[in-house]
C-alpha cells in the first residue's frame, strides 16, 4: 500500500476578512476614533503539498498586506503548515501553525513605534474543496500570541497600543502547476 501518492505544488491567493485588534488607550491626550474591526488585505504565494490516501501535508509561503481604514498597514511573510484529512474525495478538513514575520507596518494616519517582536505564531483550520487543478479554501486564522505596536505623539510618549494579533476569515484560491 502506497502512503504517498504525489507531491503536488502551485500558485496561491486570497483575500483576508475581519481582522480585529485590539486597541488599548493610554492617554487623555489621544481623542482619534480607531475603528478595530475593518481590516482586509490579501495574500499571495504559493504551496507544496504532499498527498495521501485520506490525509496531507501542505506547507505555504504567502506575501500578506493588510490595512484598515485608519491607514495602518501591515506587510508581512507567512508561513502555514497544514495537515489535512480528506473527508470526501473532493473535500477535506485541515488544521495547522501559522509562522508570521512582519516585513513592515506603517500609518499615514500615526506615529508608530518599532514593533517589539516582528514575529508570531496562529493556528489555522479550514476546509479545501478540490475542483480538478483548482483548489478553494476557507480558513479561520487566530493568533496566539501578542503583536503590540504603540502609538505615539510628538513627543515620543505611548499614548496607545494596539494588538494587531489576527482572527480572520481567509477565502482562498490555489492553481495546482504540476
Amino acid at each position: 500500500m502506497v502512503l504517498l501518492s504525489q507531491i503536488d505544488y502551485g500558485i496561491k491567493f486570497g483575500i483576508n476578512l475581519n481582522n480585529s485588534s485590539n486597541i488599548s488607550i493610554i492617554s487623555q491626550n489621544f481623542d482619534t476614533n480607531i475603528s478595530k474591526k475593518d481590516y482586509s488585505g490579501y495574500n499571495m504565494g504559493g504551496y507544496i503539498s504532499l498527498q495521501g490516501l485520506l490525509m496531507d501535508l501542505r506547507g505555504e509561503l504567502h506575501y500578506v498586506k493588510i490595512k484598515n481604514s485608519n491607514d495602518l498597514v501591515q506587510d508581512r511573510i507567512e508561513i502555514p503548515v497544514t495537515i489535512g484529512y480528506k473527508i470526501l474525495p473532493f473535500l477535506s478538513l485541515f488544521l495547522g501553525p501559522s509562522f508570521q514575520y512582519v516585513l513592515d507596518e506603517s500609518s499615514s494616519t500615526f506615529l508608530l513605534s518599532k514593533l517589539e517582536d516582528k514575529s508570531t505564531m496562529g493556528l489555522n483550520l479550514g476546509t479545501r474543496l478540490y475542483l480538478g487543478k483548482i483548489q478553494l479554501d476557507l480558513r479561520y486564522e487566530r493568533g496566539l500570541n501578542e503583536m503590540e505596536t504603540k502609538i505615539i505623539n510628538q513627543n515620543n510618549l505611548n499614548v496607545a497600543k494596539i494588538d494587531s494579533r489576527k482572527s480572520l476569515i481567509s477565502i482562498g484560491m490555489s492553481y495546482k502547476i504540476n
